[in-house]
């Protein structure tokens, strides 16, 4: 497999608004979001969703300093 995406978080553009930087490994574009997704299945055919979004830390993560948190949905 290649891999083809990557999504990373920068704190340098969190003052943005937009700090999760997704990168297209094909050509190297990158693109400032504040959210990301995507939708997949799992082995037995059922949707997962994975998101990636600033602000969506909560609880303990938050109160450690996480401003961004990626969530698996079933």
């Amino acid at each position: 497999m290649e891999c083809v995406q990557t999504i990373h978080y920068c704190k340098a553009d969190k003052h943005t608004g937009k700090p999760v930087i997704v990168t297209d490994m094909t050509d190297n574009s990158r693109t400032n979001v504040s959210k990301w997704s995507m939708n997949l299945f799992d082995k037995q055919g059922n949707p997962v969703k994975l998101e990636v979004e600033f602000g969506n830390s909560t609880k303990k993560a938050k109160s450690q300093g996480a401003t961004t948190v990626l969530k698996v949905f079933k």
